[in-house]
């Protein structure tokens, strides 16, 4: 919008007197974005620093975000981040953090170095009574001798003000205060280096004891944000397909506009009433962006009337029930074999059997499907049995591969609290909340029948001044239970949660965040466990003994409580601060239950939770395409097939492999002609090993791995 201005900027950079931060597309949330946006973020930003300014920045510059995944550390060093900078930890709820500068180590093992700077203040005034204290507070100070001060106004732009500049000055020498100098960041994480030997080491997540609401505020924004990165998936590797025609500059402004949403106070849900508003617009815009790419990609694939291609964009088969426009006809496979149907609601339902990226036609059959049968509150099959009682509470799960009883007290616990935290109130929950109970949902049940797919039951109960429905099911073959729950929601400051009290003794939970998952305590031994009583976890949060376990899956949910084995869900706040009418109306989502054999590695929950959250891309009327996914993999079960896309830079491939079971896994990168494969960085800046040309490449991953690769004829 100012060229002139934006001149006058590159010459400040190129003259060396304005350093550029940051390296993301923008000061991202670190809690709700997903792994591969995070990976773009890096991406984005940093092509950016480089093709408008022929620079290369190494640091990670967030002062103001809510808290920083233990993935992050290998994502950063990928991208070519060394060096990071925050100062939000400072702001702990009970805690003081032990270190200022230390090295943060993430879940594989990758270290970063990292600097808090003491004053404990992003908008630093240059003041003898800010500096004495943080000169004090300097918990290094024994083995360095610098900190950083972030001086000016930062919360909310606009930089140093003269009287900053001239208080600096006079402070380079003033007796009894630290001497102050200007410099640059990339001086001083330098200069950091000389005593990196003699610092400690965080390992794990740096969670930030505050704005826990951020987790749950603004659902809609949360759930959008989700699909949006699950579209863009899919999207991507079913257009890699059809390189020549590949939309880089549609699937660029989605990425962009998208990752700019993703700002530390609009994805959290803590912006003022237009932000969320117009983030809300931009969502939607971008999601029906998504729908006419794809239907751009479907007009390319051959006819087929009557038809309907399903794809499997996971890397492992999908099993599920998937709603088809054959309203009173069976479905037949291409074989004209019959496929498990059902009609409910005048819609034909169909269990489904796709292989891992790959695709599968069905069409309409010509018999009405059987109307599914009355068959009472205990759903049940070869896989699960689960009993809800007259008030829709979940009594019983037992996992049929094991026998046991997974829950020691009813579940599904729909349960209204006040929520008026102590200061900031679309930021923050407090931990007081749960003296503050104002009812449980006593839902009427009504059994909607089973049929050859899927048994369901319909909840209904009105809560508050909101009224809430539910639709359980479940589907044959599976042991997962849902719930999908539409909520009118009318409350002011009060808080909707979902509990399940599980019959696990286990003294961690696993969750999962960006790239694989964390462990968090279930008990509260320390002040440091304490505070964790809200916690961020993406699609699922499980508790596991050695034999069997249970978890909680969601579909665009992010605020959990584990306590006494009992995995809490939040799902909706009702803040008036700083919007006054923040989440009022009407939301969908869907949670599940999943019981299951074995500990967390062994068992099905990151499978179905992927299921769950990416069910088969329809394609209506259209044949499979001739060609084939560029890459699919096969083998160890712990390996996602993350990104296949074509590359920033270049007219090849680009795949993405992620290790998620946190242990060593080897996979088998399928190609469908003989190619290279090209070892990159997350950035495609840089080549490493390049194997030769083959149609199978083995490739191991380290636990929580990542590895991109180019695909190079």
């Amino acid at each position: 919008y100012y060229p002139e201005l934006y001149d006058r900027v590159k010459q400040a950079v190129k003259a060396g007197r304005w350093e550029l931060q940051g390296g993301m597309w923008v000061e991202a949330d670190c809690n709700v974005t997903g792994g591969e946006s995070l990976v773009r973020q890096f991406i984005h930003g940093k092509n950016f620093f480089r093709d408008e300014f022929g620079w290369d920045v190494d640091n990670l510059w967030i002062p103001d975000v809510f808290g920083y995944a233990a993935s992050l550390p290998q994502i950063m060093a990928q991208c070519g981040v060394t060096t990071f900078l925050t100062q939000k930890i400072s702001w702990n709820q009970f805690n003081e953090f032990p270190f200022n500068t230390f090295w943060w180590q993430g879940i594989d093992g990758t270290r970063i170095l990292t600097h808090f700077p003491p004053e404990n203040d992003y908008n630093s005034l240059i003041l003898p009574s800010q500096l004495v204290p943080a000169q004090g507070r300097f918990k290094e100070k024994d083995v360095a001798d610098e900190v950083m001060s972030l001086f000016g106004i930062g919360d909310g732009g606009g930089g140093p003000r003269p009287d900053h500049l001239e208080r600096a000055i006079r402070l380079r020498d003033l007796e009894g205060c630290p001497p102050v100098r200007f410099g640059t960041a990339r001086d001083f994480f330098a200069n950091l280096r000389g005593c990196q030997d003699s610092i400690n080491t965080w390992v794990g997540e740096l969670y930030l004891e505050l704005h826990r609401g951020t987790l749950t505020s603004q659902a809609e924004i949360k759930r959008c944000n989700r699909r949006l990165e699950h579209r863009l998936r899919e999207l991507e590797m079913l257009w890699a397909s059809a390189l020549d025609a590949y939309p880089l500059t549609d699937l660029d402004m989605i990425w962009k506009e998208m990752l700019t949403l993703q700002f530390h106070d609009i994805i959290p849900g803590s912006s003022i009433r237009i932000v969320n508003h117009q983030a809300n617009e931009v969502h939607h815009r971008l999601l029906a962006a998504c729908d006419r790419l794809q239907e751009r990609f479907a007009e390319r694939l051959p006819a087929a009337d009557g038809a309907v291609t399903l794809f499997n964009s996971l890397s492992e088969p999908f099993v599920g029930a998937v709603v088809l426009p054959f309203a009173g006809k069976t479905a037949v496979d291409s074989a004209g074999k019959a496929v498990p149907s059902q009609v409910e609601d005048g819609q034909t339902v169909a269990l489904v059997t796709i292989p891992a990226q790959d695709f599968v036609t069905v069409r309409a059959g010509t018999a009405a499907a059987a109307t599914p049968a009355p068959a009472g509150t205990t759903l049940t099959n070869e896989r699960a049995t689960f009993v809800v009682d007259a008030q829709g509470r979940v009594t019983s799960a037992v996992c049929a591969a094991t026998g046991t009883e997974l829950l020691r007290e009813p579940g599904n616990r729909v349960t209204l609290y006040h929520d008026r935290p102590n200061f900031w109130d679309a930021w923050d929950i407090d931990k007081f909340y749960r003296e503050e109970r104002i009812s449980d949902a006593a839902f009427t049940v009504a059994d909607l029948g089973k049929g050859p797919v899927r048994h369901r039951l319909r909840l209904t109960a009105t809560l508050g001044t909101s009224t809430i429905t539910q639709i359980i099911s479940l589907n044959a073959g599976s042991a997962r239970l849902d719930f999908t729950t539409t909520v009118d929601w009318k409350e002011r400051n009060r808080m909707l949660r979902v509990s399940f009290p599980t019959d696990v003794h286990t003294q961690q939970a696993a969750c999962e965040i960006q790239y694989g998952h964390a462990y968090r305590p279930t008990h509260r031994n320390t002040s440091w466990d304490m505070a964790k009583f809200e916690v961020p976890a993406h699609r699922w949060v499980d508790l596991s003994e050695a034999d069997r376990g249970i978890a909680l899956l969601n579909d665009s949910k992010y605020g959990h409580s584990v306590h006494g084995n009992t995995i809490d869900l939040n799902l909706l706040r009702s803040s008036t601060n700083p919007d006054p009418i923040a989440d009022l109306g009407v939301h969908t989502f869907t949670y599940s239950l999943l019981p299951h054999a074995g500990d967390l590695p062994r068992s099905e929950v990151i499978r179905e939770a992927g299921r769950l959250n990416q069910p088969p891309v329809i394609l209506t009327g259209r044949g499979a395409p001739t060609a084939p996914i560029p890459a699919t993999i096969r083998g160890d079960q712990g390996v996602e097939l993350a990104v296949v896309k074509r590359a920033e830079k270049s007219a090849e491939v680009v795949i993405r492999l992620a290790e998620t079971r946190g242990m060593r896994s080897r996979t088998t990168v399928v190609l469908p002609q003989p190619a290279r494969l090209v070892a990159c960085d997350l950035l495609e800046w840089t080549d490493g090993e390049t194997r030769a040309a083959a149609t199978e490449h083995v490739v191991d991953l380290p636990p929580f791995g990542l590895a991109t690769f180019r695909i190079r004829s």
